[in-house]
Formats: structure tokens, sequence, C-alpha cells
């Protein structure tokens, strides 16, 4: 066969891959490209569909590992509330049962204690929010824990 005909073949599975994504088109797209380069190399035509039959099984070979590369997951990461738990934090006014400030992140929060009171500038570890209020510990309390 012609060269132009193996890199007809190889663009025509490369859309076909395009199209699918189940990367077996581009092992064939693959094998046709070797091909191609056998064909402007020498015009025997057994050689030409030995590399294409080599090539395309070796790359569909691959197909596990690329699969499991290129579809791997990322480990879940905690996002919007269930970030702030567990945060350090500092006491920007004095936090009883009832009320009181911190500074998390660079913001201010309007923050609560379970028990006892905490003084403004202690710090202090996030155990929860409830609605928009966080629920902290006095860092003395938590590092015990």
């Amino acid at each position: 066969m012609h060269a132009w005909t193996w890199f007809a073949i190889a663009g025509v599975c490369a859309v076909l891959e395009i199209l699918n994504l189940s990367l077996v088109f581009a092992s064939f797209a693959v094998g046709a490209l070797f091909a191609a380069l056998v064909r402007l190399g020498t015009p025997n035509v057994a050689a030409q569909w030995i590399v294409f039959a080599l090539v395309t099984v070796l790359t569909l070979r691959l197909k596990p590992l690329l699969t499991r590369y290129i579809f791997r997951k990322t480990p879940p990461s905690d996002t919007g509330i269930q970030a702030l738990i567990g945060q350090k934090a500092v006491a920007t006014s004095q936090i009883s049962d009832s009320a009181g400030t911190i500074s998390l992140k660079n913001e201010t929060w309007t923050a609560r204690c379970e028990s006892g009171v905490i003084a403004a500038g202690q710090s202090v570890t996030v155990t929860g929010i409830d609605g928009a209020v966080a629920v902290v510990i006095s860092r003395t309390d938590s590092q015990v824990n």
C-alpha cells in the first residue's frame, strides 16, 4: 500500500478515537503510522502489514496501564464547611456558650464554646459549624484529646 493510504487510515482511526475515547482506535492509528514509516523506507507490503500488526498489538497491551493512568482518581478532600472543622483560629473577643468571635482564615466568625469561657487572644480549634456559628474549644483542651 502507499504511504498516504496508511496515513489516511491513521487519520480515520484518530478521529474515531476522539469520538469514542476507548484507546482501541488509537492503537490502530499508531500501528498505521508505523506502517506508513516502513512504507517510506521499503516497498515490501508484507513488512508493512507485519509492523502494523505488531505495533497495534503492543499498544493494545498497554491499554490497561494507560486507562489506569488516565482515569485515576484523586483522593477526596473536604470542601465548604467540612474543610473548616479542625482548623486553628484565634479568639478576637471573649467566647462563651452563647456569644463570641474568632478570626478564622482571615475572616471574622461568630463563635461559641460548649463549656466554660475562652478569653480574647487565646488559640482555639473549630470542632463544628452550627449554621453560621463556629463551635470551638480552647487549643489547650484540644491538645489533650
